[in-house]
């Protein structure tokens, strides 16, 4: 692929790719505050307001990682850097991780929570492994678009 033309691609996916962690982080963080009240007061109110932002969590990183592994910014960082390509396959696998890990959460969430203590005790427990790997996935894919994208040339050449 010609340099400008790469370069242009990559600047597209790098914009797209900027939205799409804009809206998911603006999503967790809906998730995050709701899930606490919700946890605070298991009440089936707010088991309703976190089910629906589960659903919306949901499709939105399931279009996010196909878009990644579908000729998405991961294609674009292989194909400007080759030698990236053990951290990419690494990022592509932690996607099946991280929908198995959400999908266990929006089953406890199927199930009523309010009135079982242990099924809102696993609920929690699984809430915050979903956080916390979904978190560091996205500080791993951050510092690979910095150093692929600004480090190593890319939008600054």
């Amino acid at each position: 692929m010609g340099g400008a033309i790469l370069m242009r691609v990559s600047e597209d996916v790098r914009r797209q790719m900027y939205q799409e962690h804009r809206t998911l982080r603006m999503l967790e963080e809906d998730l995050l505050d709701r899930c606490e009240e919700f946890c605070a007061s298991p009440d089936t109110v707010h088991l309703e307001q976190v089910r629906r932002l589960f659903d919306d969590f949901a499709g939105s990183l399931q279009r996010h990682f196909e878009f990644e592994e579908v000729g998405g910014y991961l294609r674009t960082v292989t194909d400007r850097r080759p030698h990236h390509d053990q951290a990419v396959k690494r990022l592509l696998a932690e996607h099946k991780d991280i929908l198995g890990m959400l999908a266990v959460n929006q089953e406890h969430l199927r199930q009523d929570v309010t009135d079982d203590p242990e099924c809102l005790k696993r609920f929690k427990i699984d809430f915050v492994k979903l956080m916390t790997s979904f978190d560091r996935h996205e500080v791993a894919e951050r510092e690979l678009l910095m150093e692929v994208f600004w480090l190593e040339g890319g939008v600054a050449e």
